[in-house]
């Protein structure tokens, strides 16, 4: 079995095989995702299918050294999503701190347990306030402006916040 990056690189030069191996592989965990998100199964199916479409055209920008393909593809997944949900007016259904991390994978499955263990063990040694920051931003889908105006901050303080709460995070993840 071919793993996720080799994958990714033969999708590059447009290898339909590559997509549909992808798609086998995190096809449920888009749409599980996507569905969380949107509440409407309807349109998490959209979303899942313009993710694989958005895939197979644009994966020559995703970049080995930012991240793993997993985290390419749900990236793009929940960008499809929130830009529904932004053209309705609309917020993700996701609540609590139990979605923090956007869990879309069952609690048997052991490497993206283990990930979102080692996410939110990042996470929490943030600051409260710089974990709310990352929280609308990441997990609401809030832009920079609207976080502003939720927290009273200026918006370069916002932007500054998130960044330096990212790098703090990598940091943490790259030490692990």
């Amino acid at each position: 079995m071919t793993d996720e990056l080799t994958l990714m690189l033969r999708l590059r030069h447009g290898d339909e095989g590559a997509l549909a191996e992808l798609y086998a592989r995190l096809g449920g965990h888009v749409h599980a995702l996507a569905w969380r998100l949107l509440g409407d199964r309807e349109e998490a199916q959209e979303v899942l299918q313009d993710t694989f479409e958005r895939l197979f055209r644009r994966a020559h920008q995703y970049r080995p050294e930012l991240g793993s393909p997993r985290a390419f593809v749900y990236t793009v997944a929940r960008n499809e999503a929130l830009s529904r949900l932004r053209a309705r007016g609309a917020r993700p259904v996701l609540e609590g701190s139990e979605a923090l991390l956007g869990e879309v994978p069952s609690a048997s499955s052991g490497p993206e347990l283990d990930t979102r263990m080692v996410v939110q063990g990042a996470l929490v040694r943030l600051s409260a306030h710089d974990q709310a920051l990352i929280h609308d931003s990441f997990f609401l889908g809030l832009s920079h402006g609207e976080i502003a105006a939720a927290h009273a901050l200026p918006l370069g303080t916002v932007k500054t916040r998130v960044r330096r709460a990212l790098a703090r995070m990598r940091r943490t993840l790259e030490g692990s």
